[in-house]
């Protein structure tokens, strides 16, 4: 019996065997081979040649489809499962019973086999006429046996038939709806290239970009000078180097082969005492990037007031789509929160909401802004063991004041954590507090 109880890992798992499947043209090895949805599912596939992996939005859109239809499917799957199971508890208490426990229960057990199951799948009158001559507790195994079956065998039909009801209008919802989902993402890709800040945020975000040129840096320390300095006195030899100075050169390395040594002159590889001219100090300060390593989560805050209606929803709208589309590719938790007046938010990484997304922003765009709460809701997201050390992106015009001080130490003791904090203002009246004092790093459009 599969176990359908917990939808969203269910969803998770089909959504990585979805790309199994692309890559490796079969499910992966964990996946049981009765599972009548993992079965669609490689049916749906085989049947949509045009997603052969040349094209990856319509690849996008069948696996957005298909994770969707599993997620109102599996809700009810849970249903009938956990009915199941409660059936299933019964007859695990039938068959530890004592035989005095199991007369007290017979009548409860004949009403139930006789309301959910025909002679067919479970022969009770004959088991009935069995114990008048055979041994009971053999009597007893073989009736729980079927019974235990018959249970799990109903179930395992009900999911199917559900499937088969279920897909039919799937199928059609897709064709006439999958061109639309088509055209809407190709307008996405559109609005990155109108728009080529968007493309460094994802790259950035992404860490498609060479991230040291933009982290922040650790103060080290380096010695001067680069050359030699011609100076006689021992107290003031500082380090040893790499070089060709004859005039410098360390006493171990006249000692090897001819052959050898003049390799290394050639090459400037003969092993030489330095010393700092007498004007130059003999360490600099100097900053080099600190790059973080890992990719982290993903936490996109987009303004819904009135002031961001129109063009810049539409821009925000496509970067946060494109973002999902890179968090997915990557394994990467991502958490989307809309702030106006108040702030409300919801859960990407779990796969049965993102068709979620569309009706979750379609009707935000109203009144004013209230940054503070939703910082303190990206605040509350981060101290989660799921979004630690996350990227925050915050999509606004920035018309709303700077963060107290209270909520700018907290922003800045999650800095020290790992988290990086990103902007993109669309439009040039906002706050300029958060480019200098709150964000690593701001893009304008």
């Amino acid at each position: 019996m599969i176990d359908y109880t917990d939808v969203d890992a269910k969803l998770e798992e089909y959504s990585e065997a979805f790309d199994f499947y692309m890559e490796c043209g079969k499910m992966p090895p964990s996946m049981p081979p009765d599972d009548c949805l993992a079965g669609y599912m490689q049916e749906v596939i085989d049947n949509n040649p045009q997603i052969d992996g040349s094209d990856e939005i319509w690849v996008e859109v069948l696996k957005e489809d298909l994770i969707s239809f599993f997620s109102a499917l599996l809700e009810q799957f849970r249903a009938m499962q956990i009915e199941a199971m409660k059936e299933l508890a019964l007859i695990a208490k039938f068959n530890e019973a004592s035989i005095e426990k199991k007369r007290m229960m017979w009548t409860e057990v004949c009403s139930i086999i006789e309301a959910g199951y025909s002679k067919y799948d479970v022969n009770l009158a004959g088991y009935s006429a069995q114990f008048k001559t055979d041994d009971k507790d053999a009597v007893f195994s073989a009736l729980i046996s079927d019974w235990e079956n018959a249970c799990k065998a109903n179930l395992d039909r009900k999911e199917r038939q559900m499937l088969n009801r279920a897909k039919m209008h799937f199928e059609q919802l897709s064709r006439e709806a999958g061109t639309r989902d088509y055209e809407d993402k190709k307008n996405v890709e559109n609005y990155v290239h109108r728009y080529p800040q968007l493309k460094e945020i994802v790259d950035m975000i992404g860490r498609d970009k060479d991230s040291t040129k933009e982290e922040k840096d650790n103060v080290v320390y380096r010695f001067l000078p680069t050359s030699v300095a011609k100076n006689n006195s021992i107290e003031e030899i500082d380090r040893v180097e790499s070089g060709d100075n004859l005039e410098r050169v360390l006493p171990v390395e006249l000692s090897m082969p001819e052959d050898l040594f003049f390799k290394r002159y050639a090459t400037k590889e003969l092993q030489q005492f330095s010393s700092p001219g007498k004007e130059k100090p003999k360490k600099i300060e100097e900053h080099r990037k600190d790059p973080r390593l890992t990719k982290g989560p993903i936490i996109v805050s987009i303004d819904t007031s009135g002031s961001m209606s129109g063009q810049p929803q539409r821009i925000a709208f496509s970067l946060l789509k494109q973002l999902l589309r890179m968090a997915k590719k990557q394994k990467r938790p991502c958490y989307l929160i809309s702030f106006s007046v108040r702030s409300k938010s919801i859960d990407l990484a779990k796969p049965r909401n993102w068709c979620r997304i569309d009706n979750f922003l379609e009707h935000s765009y109203s009144g004013g802004t209230d940054g503070e709460q939703m910082l303190a809701e990206a605040i509350h997201v981060l101290q989660k063991g799921t979004y630690e050390m996350a990227d925050l992106l915050i999509v606004s015009d920035f018309e709303f004041p700077e963060p107290v001080k209270e909520t700018m130490e907290k922003i800045d003791k999650e800095k020290t954590l790992g988290t990086r904090f990103y902007g993109l203002r669309i439009g040039h009246y906002g706050t300029k507090a958060y480019e200098t004092k709150v964000l690593d790093k701001m893009w304008t459009i």
